[in-house]
């Protein structure tokens, strides 16, 4: 059970850095064409929010902690969060 969980937690972020590698593509793309300090402001966050991505991939996994299969729960629902906060945020930035 706690590995097919976290098997879902680590696809879910593997998906959030997918699309803040996106978000982060249309921010650079941004900058070389209006180069201002805030779209500057807006790759720095996303670089920030990749690397935030990156490190929250699951720690029992790459540990070989076990943790509480609630615990895993938890996480699994802050990262569909993210995913679909994320989604939100790639349709605007698109536009």
């Amino acid at each position: 059970m706690i590995d097919l969980l976290l098997t879902v937690e680590g696809v879910l972020t593997f998906l959030n850095a997918i699309l803040v590698a996106i978000v982060m593509y249309h921010f650079v793309q941004s900058y070389k064409e209006v180069k201002s300090r805030f779209t500057l402001g807006l790759l720095l966050f996303s670089s920030i929010l990749l690397v935030q991505v990156i490190f929250s991939l699951p720690a029992a996994a790459l540990s070989g902690v076990t943790y509480a299969p609630e615990a895993v729960v938890f996480d699994i629902i802050s990262s569909s969060f993210e995913l679909v906060a994320l989604l939100i945020f790639l349709n605007l930035v698109r536009k």
